[in-house]
């Protein structure tokens, strides 16, 4: 829209106005079942924050129909899990945690509910233990702003622990589409972020410095994000944030291939370097060595140990003791 007439052709136009409305019209649907979601927690007083969605897209993008949203993401405290699975269940929501075979199958932070051709994805905590995030409930809570001004039990996050979530989230999972990378600059660019002493100091608290770091670097260095110069300046400074945009640079060239190009080596040396503390890098280090990783993204490392080794862990240790799949780099690049 920003661009002179004739610059885009009219039949890109005409796609983009089609899919732009489509989004308008799945993104309002979601609100209603948000609405209508908000009530029955207001009924039960249960708390509850509302993430990512069609939130983001307004708070991030201006309007609903410029952000694509799969599903509506809601955080609650854990203890309150077996309520509102109980509440979501007589509101004939069907649970898809009924529908796997076995306990292992189950997310281990998440279940997700399902009604009318939507789903809701309900949290009690964003990422795997083993990951080292640390999810404050209760400091989310009280910052959150309602979302209505009539009910007190339904908050949105603030932009700050937005960005620090959605930072989480693309980490979490490999940073492997780019409009992840769009969610966070557009907040940055609509001024959202006012208190960034406050992400700093709440990534740090969290043990997601390096993830948050990671997702501005990824903001400034693709999509020029109009970062403050001070934090641009910090961002630019540090080597081991450029080594890891450039893992994620290397796996979203290759986003069709990603399952074969991500390799277990890149992985768990990405994974490694997010860390800061040789201390939280050692559980992780023991349950890649113990409990072979799956490319889902729910495995579950509190499964029971192999009687031995797996070849394909062996092939792992060795591949540590020379290089690394894609990059090439060998383990003294752990520091960094």
């Amino acid at each position: 829209r920003a661009q002179p007439a004739g610059v885009v052709p009219a039949a890109v136009l005409e796609v983009l106005g089609n899919e732009s409305r489509e989004l308008e019209a799945r993104n309002r649907r979601l609100m209603a079942m948000l609405v209508e979601v908000a009530s029955l927690f207001e009924q039960a007083s249960l708390p509850m924050l509302v993430f990512k969605g069609p939130t983001l897209a307004v708070d991030a993008y201006g309007e609903l129909r410029l952000r694509e949203c799969g599903d509506l993401d809601m955080l609650v405290r854990p203890e309150d899990f077996p309520r509102v699975r109980e509440l979501l269940g007589d509101n004939d929501f069907s649970c898809l945690w009924d529908q796997v075979e076995t306990e292992r199958k189950r997310q281990l932070f998440a279940c997700e509910f399902q009604r009318d051709g939507v789903e809701l994805d309900v949290h009690w905590d964003l990422a795997p233990k083993g990951h080292n995030f640390d999810v404050d409930f209760e400091r989310l809570w009280e910052s959150g702003a309602p979302i209505e001004t009539s009910n007190q039990f339904v908050r949105k996050l603030r932009p700050e622990d937005s960005l620090e979530v959605l930072c989480m989230h693309g980490t979490r999972h490999w940073w492997e589409r780019l409009r992840w990378i769009c969610d966070i600059a557009e907040l940055v660019n609509r001024g959202e972020i006012q208190d960034w002493d406050r992400v700093l100091a709440r990534a740090a608290e969290a043990r997601s410095y390096r993830s948050v770091w990671l997702g501005l670097w990824l903001a400034g260095d693709l999509l020029d994000a109009d970062l403050p110069p001070e934090i641009r300046s910090q961002v630019d400074r540090s080597p081991v944030l450029r080594r890891l945009g450039s893992q994620v640079g290397v796996w979203l060239e290759n986003a069709e291939q990603a399952a074969t190009v991500r390799k277990l080596p890149d992985r768990f040396l990405f994974r490694m370097r997010l860390c800061e503390r040789w201390r939280d890098r050692v559980p992780q280090l023991a349950r890649y060595l113990v409990t072979m990783p799956s490319r889902s993204l729910n495995w579950n490392p509190c499964s029971a140990a192999p009687k031995r080794m797996p070849a394909t862990n062996i092939e792992f240790v060795r591949s540590l003791l020379g290089t690394s799949g894609t990059t090439g780099l060998p383990p003294r690049h752990f520091r960094e």
